[in-house]
């Protein structure tokens, strides 16, 4: 899908992502814990190299709907992750005791609220709207998403995290120029379609945001497997009730068409989302949430490599703010925090 002159495209697309630990069902903002919560550099090189794969399921799911529906092109690759990730999750019935009643709720609501509008609203809204609309409404995702962590986990936007997302947006803005300069956000005719794609938007914020509360009873992988599920049987469901007749095309679709849902399944579905999740567990969803703008950058990037376009230097610089505003807030702020705790112990 790297049509989508600026990589924010990608941002919209399929945004699985979620989000990590939470104490208790309504309340959610816990110390940081895992992997990463004392090494920074490498919480902030993940979300590079996830960034970096949430980046081609875009294009790929792109080359994918010339050959099938909105709804397969969205389904099968998600059937393929859970498949792959299934065996990792150590699935049993802990999800389904009494006392686990407000996870499984909450599991519940991330693949319906989360999952499948992220994925099925976008497919559906880029096919009705022009392409520069759903970059711009792409923008929204990590504030939409930091929004959601502070009322979801009442996580708190500092004066830094302002100052990163001022910088990100800046340079998201000069990355994605045309697009912004050929928006059609108001016109009548497009209007179904950007209302689409901002549903899209909300979906991928909700999840990154609202799956911090399973995450602290269950893990990465068994979050993401039986959220993965509920959005399953529900694209199935969708999918019977309205359409006929696609599955036939699968037997004559083209090898470019399977090796992108295959490589979308495995990368952009699976292991981006374990790592992020790995990730979302030692650092904060808002600080996270700020990665996402990384999005258009290797969109862009993806697309000279693939498509022989051009690298300008307003990209260049553009890719360079919104590093800085990354490394600021999973960086900088991290080592602050621990430098702070080490003050705090010797007293």
């Amino acid at each position: 899908m790297l049509t989508f002159n600026a990589g924010v495209r990608s941002i919209v697309s399929y945004m699985e992502v979620a989000a990590s630990p939470s104490a208790e069902s309504n309340v959610i903002s816990s110390p940081p814990s895992g992997l990463f919560s004392r090494k920074p550099m490498l919480a902030f090189g993940v979300l590079i190299a996830v960034n970096a794969m949430w980046a081609f399921q875009f294009s790929g799911a792109r080359i994918a709907t010339r050959e099938l529906s909105a709804v397969l092109v969205t389904l099968l690759p998600l059937a393929f992750a859970t498949i792959l990730v299934m065996p990792f999750a150590k699935l049993n019935g802990d999800l389904f005791r009494a006392e686990s009643r407000s996870i499984l709720i909450d599991i519940v609501l991330l693949g319906t609220l989360g999952i499948v509008p992220a994925q099925i609203c976008l497919v559906l809204g880029v096919e009705r709207t022009l392409a520069s609309n759903a970059s711009v409404l792409a923008l929204t995702v990590p504030v939409l998403t930091a929004l959601s962590a502070s009322i979801f986990l009442h996580e708190h936007l500092t004066k830094l995290r302002l100052l990163s997302f001022a910088i990100a947006i800046l340079g998201v803005c000069l990355i994605s120029m045309k697009d912004i300069q050929h928006a059609r956000l108001f016109r009548l005719e497009y209007m179904g379609g950007n209302l689409l794609v901002l549903a899209s938007c909300a979906g991928s914020a909700f999840y990154n945001s609202f799956s911090r509360r399973a995450l602290s009873h269950f893990s990465a992988a068994q979050v993401l497997v039986w959220s993965f599920i509920v959005a399953d049987l529900e694209l199935l469901l969708l999918y019977v009730f309205t359409e006929t007749g696609d599955w036939r095309q699968l037997a004559h679709m083209g090898p470019s068409a399977w090796w992108s849902l295959v490589l979308i399944a495995v990368f952009s579905l699976g292991l981006s989302m374990l790592l992020y999740f790995s990730v979302i567990q030692a650092v904060e969803v808002m600080r996270a949430a700020l990665s996402i703008y990384l999005l258009p950058f290797f969109g862009v990037l993806f697309s000279a490599i693939l498509l022989g376009e051009s690298l300008t230097p307003t990209l260049l610089a553009g890719g360079a703010l919104i590093f800085v505003s990354c490394f600021l807030v999973t960086v900088y702020e991290e080592k602050q925090r621990l430098r702070g705790m080490g003050s705090d112990e010797s007293i």
